[in-house]
């Protein structure tokens, strides 16, 4: 009987207590390990990360290199296959669960290339001009090999991926750019900062930084293991 490939998710996260919950509960059910590199949460994250199954949690004080904490994360991966780069704000929809046999047993597949919809400043609109807008893509689901390590100090990418690219077909949906703009402020200063821009979004109001950036209603409903939750945020779900 052949054997069914194996899947490790990695997670790098530092006070993600909102949307990480929905993250791993939209991955339950594809994934055989989760490995959660945590970067000195003071809020529920790690408590959130203990009631999963399946939860393989790190611990690391690095706090200006992503790549060694993804890199930290992959060293542990046991998988045949990984989601290495997940982050506790992309939850998937439920076709997942259905799509990833058929996927992880193509033997031409190196790594496959997910969509998502990136939501900004509410849960209503996106900056998505279609729902394969080239701009909101990224591979996500990567064929477990030796050589795989992640570059760059941020705004990270990982090297050593099989050259047979393929599209799975999936989307998810990003949550981050809903989250208070000072928040998101704060995220790009500290990257201008470790990209050696220091101060270079000094101007910007950091309560303000989204007014009037283009986008569009988001037309897809969330995926089923959150909508309850835009529900209760919100009081609507269209």
């Amino acid at each position: 009987m052949t054997r069914r490939p194996t899947v490790s998710a990695i997670y790098i996260v530092k006070n993600e207590e909102e949307f990480l919950p929905f993250s791993l509960r939209s991955i339950q059910g594809v994934v055989d390990e989760i490995i959660i590199v945590d970067n000195g949460s003071t809020d529920h994250t790690v408590e959130i990360a203990r009631r999963f199954p399946r939860v393989q949690l790190l611990f690391s004080a690095v706090q200006d290199d992503y790549s060694a904490l993804r890199n930290l994360g992959l060293r542990q991966a046991r998988g045949d296959w990984l989601l290495p780069m997940m982050d506790a704000d992309c939850v998937f929809y439920d076709d997942i669960n259905e799509a990833f046999p058929r996927l992880l047993a193509n033997p031409d597949a190196d790594a496959y290339l997910f969509w998502y919809y990136h939501l900004l400043g509410d849960y209503f609109h996106v900056q998505n001009q279609s729902d394969h807008d080239p701009t909101y893509q990224r591979i996500m689901l990567v064929r477990n090999r030796p050589g795989l390590h992640w570059v760059g100090v941020v705004h990270e990418h990982l090297e050593g991926i099989g050259p047979n690219v393929l599209d799975a077909g999936l989307h998810y949906v990003h949550y981050g750019y809903v989250k208070p703009q000072r928040h998101i402020w704060e995220r790009w200063v500290k990257y201008a900062r470790l990209q050696g821009r220091p101060g270079v979004f000094d101007h910007l109001d950091p309560d303000h930084i989204l007014d009037g950036c283009p986008v569009q209603p988001f037309r897809r409903q969330h995926p089923e293991v959150i909508r309850e939750y835009v529900r209760q945020k919100t009081g609507r779900l269209d």
